[in-house]
């Protein structure tokens, strides 16, 4: 049983719609967890299902199933046409996409990580681990996965595309033993093996544990350019411009960028484009998750916001061809893909870096905060407004660390921090499905005092 053949069936037990689209899904999973510095459980798992979608006029339905047998790809279609049937018909929405060819081709597919197994992983796990403990760290948790996915998108159309990425993740977490221990977290994000480094990893950890060890609570308040590291910052602006850029947020008066396409919504400074064809990201890919075509395309420009992301229903809404940003996938998992609902997303959120490393550019600033953890980086996605509490900052004068500091809250607004950016590094990191640097910010306040 294959992606074909469930998709051909799927597609056959269809012929009371009047169009019908199948996106199907087949991946191996590989797992280590770690507890207290030493392997608790190794998983490996395999899936394969789908979703179909119906349309029958302007009604949509919609079912997912894991598929053991081709009956069941059957069963899930006929499932998809009873919920068209109760649905109520939409405004817009009449046509699933058409097919056309694709322009980008990235290559995401590592054959090491295809074929990883448990012990590779228990290796390099117990590695981080061993990394960090030598340097006096335990590491309470920590996990690494490694996977592939292979999709295939067909619809009543004529839509027919494939496409296959594999998947690294690792996350670890460090502390330092006393009665005021510090904390330490490292992530890896990547389609590929090679870029996972577990004594660097290790060593991170054990660094970043020390110092949050070292660090004391501000005696007051500051109000200083703010730089933030690529690992926090990457989840805040995933959140924050995954959110604005959204078409269907935006027709729904759900982001803060409604509304402002041509005008200025970030500094000059800040370029945003979402390019679906680096290879450097997980989901890179040459057809979106509705078998479009995928394109680079600019979301801001010096500043100015260009375009919105649109996946087969947001664009119906307006009159419009898609932009290829029909999603179902995330960057952290290789499980069960099939069973997302479509809707417009970014793949990889690129942000144009600066020409000075991140030691140069902090050095040339009289004072200025260094943020390196947060509790959790959440940021507002409707708004832009977060208040974090910092888990490890720094003051520094030129570059050169006046203090540590740690429970402190930073409050302030992404959405105005991107307007008041002062400087870009070009330090780029991949964190979840954002590419960027260390950016600074000013009108964010470091809030300190008992």
């Amino acid at each position: 049983m294959d992606l074909r053949e469930l998709t051909d069936r799927a597609l056959k037990a269809c012929q009371d719609a009047s169009q019908a689209e199948v996106f199907a899904a087949s991946g191996r999973t590989v797992s280590v967890y770690l507890d207290d510095g030493r392997i608790k459980n190794v998983e490996e798992k395999e899936d394969i299902g789908l979703s179909v979608r119906v349309l029958k006029g302007r009604r949509v339905g919609q079912a997912s199933s894991t598929c053991a047998t081709v009956e069941d790809a059957e069963r899930c279609a006929r499932a998809a046409l009873r919920l068209a049937d109760l649905a109520p018909a939409s405004k817009s929405f009449d046509r699933l996409p058409s097919p056309a060819r694709a322009t980008l081709a990235p290559n995401n597919w590592d054959p090491l990580v295809a074929e990883l197994d448990g012990s590779t992983l228990g290796e390099l796990a117990s590695a981080v681990a061993g990394a960090a403990e030598g340097r006096g760290v335990k590491v309470p948790k920590g996990m690494v996965r490694g996977g592939g996915v292979e999709t295939l998108v067909r619809n009543t159309n004529g839509v027919d595309a494939e496409n296959r990425y594999t998947l690294v993740f690792a996350d670890f977490s460090s502390m330092t033993s006393g009665p005021n221990p510090g904390e330490g977290v490292a992530s890896y994000t990547s389609p590929w093996l090679e870029g996972l480094d577990p004594y660097c990893m290790g060593a991170s950890l054990a660094e970043q544990a020390k110092a949050a060890a070292g660090a004391s609570s501000l005696p007051s308040s500051l109000q200083l350019p703010v730089f933030i590291v690529p690992s926090e910052l990457g989840s805040m602006l995933d959140s924050l411009v995954g959110t604005a850029a959204s078409a269907d947020l935006v027709q729904r008066k759900r982001s803060p960028w409604a509304g402002k396409l041509g005008e200025r919504v970030a500094s000059s400074e800040i370029t945003i484009v979402d390019d679906p064809g680096d290879p450097r990201a997980v989901l890179s890919a040459p057809y979106d998750d509705e078998g479009v075509p995928t394109a680079v395309r600019p979301v801001v420009e010096n500043g100015v916001l260009r375009s919105y992301l649109y996946d087969a229903y947001a664009s119906s809404v307006e009159g419009r061809a898609p932009s290829g940003n029909g999603l179902r996938r995330g960057p952290h998992n290789s499980q069960y893909v099939f069973r997302g609902n479509v809707s417009p997303g970014h793949f990889n959120l690129v942000v144009s870096p600066g020409s000075q490393s991140r030691e140069r550019m902090l050095s040339s600033f009289d004072r200025c905060v260094l943020i390196e953890k947060f509790s959790s980086p959440d940021v507002n996605p409707v708004t832009g407004a977060f208040a974090l509490e910092v888990r490890l900052g720094h003051v520094l004068d030129h570059g050169s660390v006046e203090r540590s500091f740690r429970h402190a809250l930073l409050v302030g607004n992404l959405v105005e921090g991107l307007k008041n950016v002062v400087a870009i590094g070009r330090d780029v990191e991949v964190v979840r499905s954002t590419i960027l640097p260390t950016i600074g910010m000013e009108g964010i306040e470091v809030v300190g005092g008992d």
